[in-house]
């Protein structure tokens, strides 16, 4: 458990001025990831092996939702968000689903359409750097509309955002599936 900073109000300047909280260099390292070390996981989410949703998660901070199946996280110090970097082919991303928090997607390369909603009518397209935050509990899913594999970065906004729900239309493909 982390000590209270000690801060102090300076009425002159109207500014707050303090030390910083005391952290070692091997902690402060623990907190880093490189993304050429991430471990992919290719089939972390029960949609990843649909055709039209084949992509490859890269969990580089936080533990993500509670059906997840990543292969390794680099960095789980995380508190109150998770950050995972999606590759997909042209055409693949992820079917309509929800988290119980908000989620953040920010095109790294490529052109990605995030749509939303029950039936995932609206949309938008986002070029390199473009992003947009879906609020908890909304369906929302994502395309890769480039045409050669693309990168997206995801972050959800707490650490473990309980388990995805997937857009009721759904089941019967998921049950086809699994059989």
């Amino acid at each position: 458990m982390r000590k209270e900073r000690d801060v102090r109000f300076d009425e002159a300047t109207g500014a707050w001025f303090g030390k910083s909280m005391p952290v070692d260099r091997a902690e402060m390292e623990s907190r880093v990831w490189r993304f050429g070390e991430l471990t992919p996981s290719p089939r972390a989410f029960l949609d990843c092996t649909l055709p039209g949703h084949v992509r490859t998660l890269f969990s580089a901070l936080g533990r993500g939702a509670d059906d997840e199946q990543l292969e390794g996280t680099a960095v789980e110090q995380a508190e109150n968000y998770h950050i995972d970097f999606v590759k997909a082919a042209p055409q693949n991303g992820a079917a309509l689903h929800s988290h119980g928090s908000e989620e953040t997607f920010i095109a790294l390369t490529g052109r990605w359409q995030v749509f939303w909603g029950d039936a995932g009518a609206d949309m938008a397209i986002l070029e390199p750097y473009d992003g947009i935050v879906v609020p908890g509990g909304v369906l929302r899913g994502f395309r890769n509309i480039a045409d050669t594999e693309a990168v997206l970065l995801v972050v959800l906004g707490a650490h473990n955002t309980g388990h995805c729900i997937w857009a009721e239309d759904l089941q019967p493909v998921f049950a086809a599936a699994k059989e």
